[in-house]
This record gives structure tokens, sequence and C-alpha cells, in this order.
């Protein structure tokens, strides 16, 4: 559990310093670096469900059930989705304005 925790810090921090690198060498307009920071945001947030999963499978004193299993994909599902209301919202508000 922890070489899992170390390994996701370290993704993080990696995915940080990429993405930086990244901005700073292909000098990115506003709206790259915001959709390129969101993309990273869902990445590290995909891999600190997974350790939540590991997590809870490993301190759970009954094992779940196959019907019952959380699994990352119902999570990511959930996140895409409320990533694309947002969107959509954010969409909406920008087009009542004009």
């Amino acid at each position: 559990m922890l070489r899992s925790i170390f390994v996701n810090m370290a993704a993080a921090g990696g995915s940080e310093l990429v993405l930086d690198a990244g901005i700073d060498f292909l000098s990115m307009d506003m709206t790259a670096k915001l959709s390129s920071r969101a993309a990273q945001g869902v990445g590290v947030g995909l891999l600190t469900a997974r350790l939540g999963i590991k997590a809870a499978e490993l301190v759970r004193p009954i094992e779940f059930s196959t019907d019952n299993r959380i699994k990352l994909s119902h999570i990511r599902d959930r996140i895409l989705g409320s990533v694309k209301q947002r969107l959509q919202l954010s969409i909406q508000k920008k087009h009542d304005k004009v």
C-alpha cells in the first residue's frame, strides 16, 4: 500500500513537471494550458481513485461481493460526466451573456 502511495505521488509530481516543461517549450496559449491542466487533473484524480479503491479493499473486514465491487470505470464515468456537465454549463452561461 505504501508503495502505491509513493507511485501515486511520483506520477502526480512527474506529470506536473512534464506539463510545465511542455507549456514553457511550446508556448501554449491560455486555452491549451487550461485544457492540459484539466487533463492532468483527471489523470491524477483517476490514479488517486485507484489508490482509494485499493485502500478500501485492504481495510474492509469483509470482501466486496462481485456485484458490489467498486470499479474504477464507474468513478471515471462520474468524473468525466461531471467535467462534461460543467463545461456545458460554462458554455451555456457564455452564450447567455452574449
